[in-house]
């Protein structure tokens, strides 16, 4: 497990929408999941050059990425021969 670092901070909207769907879950799930409205999520996954656009903050990207690892080990544990 990483531990939080802002150094790593990536609010890329495609590094983003990458996170999601390593997840296995659509943006509104993962809205609530984190605890964000959908219209935040659709803000930061929004192109930046879009008025709509918001900077993804370190801390909901550190989530993302949890989550994103949590399903994988997932797939690998199911995966694993018993």
């Amino acid at each position: 497990m990483s531990y939080p670092n802002a150094k790593h901070h990536n609010p890329d909207p495609d590094y983003l929408r990458a996170l999601i769907e390593k997840a296995g879950y659509g943006h509104r799930e993962v809205a609530r999941k984190l605890g964000v409205s959908e219209r935040a999520m659709r803000a930061y996954l929004a192109a930046r050059d879009k008025k709509s656009a918001l900077e993804c903050p370190y801390t909901v990207q550190y989530c993302l990425e949890r989550l994103a690892d949590e399903k994988q080990r997932v797939r690998l544990f199911a995966l694993a021969p018993e």
